[in-house]
């Protein structure tokens, strides 16, 4: 049963934050987010602000590739997804990714790889370095939950000051029917401990859209939007004026 009502967050430490993980065992929970995140269309979440853009790009005779960085990235199944998606419909896009964990980079290159995608991926301390810039749309899924208020604060104000035009987080809503989906869901798309641990107490840490807009309000976020998507998550946005 969920810790709490679910009224409030419950931010717990997740397996996969530890700096001692096991190595296999990360892998195969990235694989199985990786999974998650297909299901559950992560990239199509993520795909029509980012296809607008580059439509508007294209209308104005520029030529130019947007650029996307995917930060706190995992696996890269989303950033390949995406790099995948624009190269179907003709669509020029650059995409990167970064991650603070060597092995989730080691992982993502894999993926990309394996995926046929032209994503580059790096290490990156993102809460004590700057994201660089040069990037038309910052991107980040899954990872605002892992974050305290303040911790989250300074996340979005990086990816504020990184965005060239668009900033997008793709995160989990809080709620309890969401918690059931995650104690099931993960118990049938992956046998890893680690995953049927951190899905559900990645719900009770997570924000509900309207915190997460209230947050994003605090980072400098002045216009940002926030939408529910299915299944139990939501789209935070914000576009440069």
């Amino acid at each position: 049963m969920p810790a709490s009502s679910l009224r409030e967050r419950h931010l717990q430490p997740e397996i996969m934050d530890r700096p001692d993980v096991d190595a296999g065992a990360h892998h195969q929970a990235l694989d199985a987010i990786a999974r998650i995140n297909y299901i559950s269309a992560s990239s199509l979440i993520l795909w029509p602000p980012i296809r607008n853009l580059c439509r508007e790009r294209q209308r104005a005779g520029d030529s130019r590739p947007v650029r996307v960085l995917d930060i706190a990235t995992g696996g890269g199944d989303v950033p390949a997804r995406l790099w995948r998606r624009a190269r179907r419909k003709g669509i020029p896009l650059e995409v990167g990714g970064c991650d603070f964990s060597p092995v989730a980079v080691e992982h993502a290159r894999q993926t990309a790889a394996r995926m046929k995608a032209d994503v580059s991926f790096f290490q990156l301390d993102l809460l004590n370095e700057p994201i660089p810039a040069g990037y038309d749309v910052i991107t980040c899924s899954l990872f605002l939950h892992h974050l305290d208020e303040a911790q989250a604060v300074t996340v979005l104000g990086k990816m504020r000051q990184a965005a060239g035009t668009l900033a997008l987080v793709n995160d989990l809503a809080r709620a309890r029917l969401g918690w059931w989906a995650a104690y099931f869901g993960t118990r049938l798309v992956t046998r890893s401990p680690m995953v049927h641990f951190d899905g559900v107490i990645s719900v009770e840490g997570s924000f509900t859209p309207e915190e997460a807009l209230a947050v994003a309000h605090k980072a400098g976020w002045d216009g940002a939007t926030v939408r529910r998507k299915f299944p139990f998550r939501y789209l935070l946005s914000w576009r440069r004026p």
